[in-house]
């Protein structure tokens, strides 16, 4: 673990002057959180999705640009634990669109945080709610939010509408293949993804499909997330639906409510204060209403800066 940590911090020190004479740039964010849960006897403090990366673009001529994203994982909480992994990857992009090999966000994970006003978060629906498909929605892997080995190619946006398309390139006989189509205009988003997980199958090809969007109106964000799952990641359709309302420039209260199709459904509240352009504080509640004894909830206080 050592030797990871020396990597990184040598990586880190090379990238500065480096980005002094490229197009790149360094990025990221620390998230952290204090949190009660029902489960629990004790307060906990944990990382949310605390990174550091680099990205960045070079002007090829033509039309077109090389890309490159190389993006790690910390935990400030807990300081035995490893660097991870995140996107890592490289690309050409051109009138014709994007193409990008490596690891990644899925064409199905990619837009499940977008009607999540609380996603990354000890209250986020793939979380705390458990009404994102969680397999697909996070963790790495060929069958996973984050793909590797994968192949991805995005189209450029002709009338608002693109397409997304990618694939596992591992060597195997079966490979994770899904597409997405989205769409944007003046206060609307909305998109339709699929994905063959048949490469982590040895008997029924598990697929799930979602449809889901948002509109704006005035201060007010409405979202909502429809998944359809097949076979063993899951039983029952995952429903989804959210509002967002913005108090003022700095403030912002939002509710989230799922339904797994199971014995789960739950709702989640928030209140989010902007202190700057990079630095946000929030208080929240959930409860996971569950049918069973197993009725949880969580109170949730977390400081996130991004850089």
């Amino acid at each position: 673990m050592k030797k990871r940590f020396l990597v990184a911090a040598m990586a880190a020190a090379m990238v500065s002057p480096l980005a002094a004479h490229a197009d790149a740039t360094v990025y990221g964010n620390v998230h952290l959180s204090i949190y009660d849960q029902d489960t629990a006897s004790n307060l906990d403090m944990r990382s949310n999705t605390s990174a550091i990366g680099v990205k960045g673009k070079e002007d090829l001529g033509g039309g077109v640009s090389a890309l490159f994203k190389v993006e790690f994982q910390v935990d400030p909480d807990e300081r035995a634990q490893n660097i991870t992994d995140r996107d890592q990857w490289v690309g050409l992009k051109s009138a014709m669109g994007t193409v990008k090999f490596g690891t990644m966000s899925s064409n199905y994970k990619q837009m499940g945080g977008k009607v999540d006003p609380m996603y990354r978060t000890q209250l986020e629906g793939r979380g705390f709610l458990n009404t994102q498909t969680s397999t697909l929605h996070g963790g790495a892997g060929e069958s996973r939010g984050r793909m590797t080995n994968t192949v991805q190619y995005s189209s450029p946006k002709m009338g608002g509408i693109q397409a997304v398309f990618n694939t596992t390139v591992s060597g195997n006989d079966d490979e994770t293949m899904g597409l997405g189509v989205r769409y944007t205009a003046k206060g609307i988003m909305a998109y339709f993804d699929y994905i063959d997980t048949a490469a982590m199958q040895t008997a029924n090809a598990d697929a799930a499909m979602k449809i889901g969007g948002k509109y704006k109106i005035d201060a007010l964000v409405i979202g909502a997330q429809i998944e359809m799952v097949e076979d063993s990641i899951a039983t029952d359709d995952v429903y989804f639906l959210s509002a967002d309302y913005q108090l003022n420039d700095s403030d912002n209260v939002a509710f989230t409510f799922g339904d797994n199709g199971a014995d789960d459904a739950g709702f989640a509240l928030m209140y989010n204060h902007d202190m700057s352009k990079r630095t946000n504080v929030y208080v929240g509640y959930g409860d996971n209403a569950s049918n069973t004894a197993a009725d949880d909830q969580i109170t949730t206080f977390g400081i996130r800066h991004k850089f």
